[in-house]
């Protein structure tokens, strides 16, 4: 006796076919799109900061590799940026009076970089060598990372899914009370 095979799975290949070609066009115009063929691990890759600087009400504090907590924060900052809430950059910016306002008041960690930071989502970030990040006061509390290239601050910004370690950090050196 012969069996019958049911026309259902002569229809498989093709569609399967189907859904991998999709798949694998939405892969690549969002790589080339983000210029990143790794977008979809997430998280960031970046190299150790040249200097971190730390601004607290007008004074700031400037670390560079060995200076007493510039390995404690990196580590923080690694880990803070290890995971985002947001798959492409928010709206907001900083203008002018806000930078000023940073220079005076609040507490604010900027982090600048010889070579380009990586964010490993699904959009274009622009390639960014500086990252600034409001601990206390304006913008504060709620995650934010702002990107900044060229000694200017980029518009549209991250936010992290958990800065506490950079808290954690910036409370054991003495910057912040938690």
């Amino acid at each position: 006796m012969r069996t019958h095979t049911p026309n259902h799975h002569r229809l498989l290949l093709p569609i399967l076919t189907l859904i991998v070609t999709i798949g694998l066009c939405g892969y690549a115009v969002i790589a080339t799109m983000s210029e990143d063929p790794l977008w979809f691990l997430g998280g960031v890759t970046m190299t150790d900061p040249e200097r971190i600087v730390i601004r607290v009400d007008g004074q700031e504090t400037v670390l560079t590799v060995g200076s007493p907590g510039y390995d404690l924060l990196v580590d923080a900052t690694k880990e803070a940026l290890s995971k985002f809430n947001n798959l492409a950059p928010r709206s907001m910016g900083l203008r002018e009076v806000t930078l000023t306002e940073y220079q005076l008041r609040g507490i604010i960690l900027e982090l600048y970089f010889s070579e380009p930071v990586d964010f490993h989502l699904p959009f274009n970030d622009r390639k960014p060598t500086a990252l600034l990040i409001p601990i206390e006061g304006r913008h504060a509390g709620h995650g934010y990372v702002f990107r900044g290239k060229n000694n200017k601050w980029l518009a549209g910004q991250m936010c992290m899914s958990d800065p506490q370690p950079l808290f954690d950090a910036l409370s054991t050196l003495g910057y912040i009370q938690q």
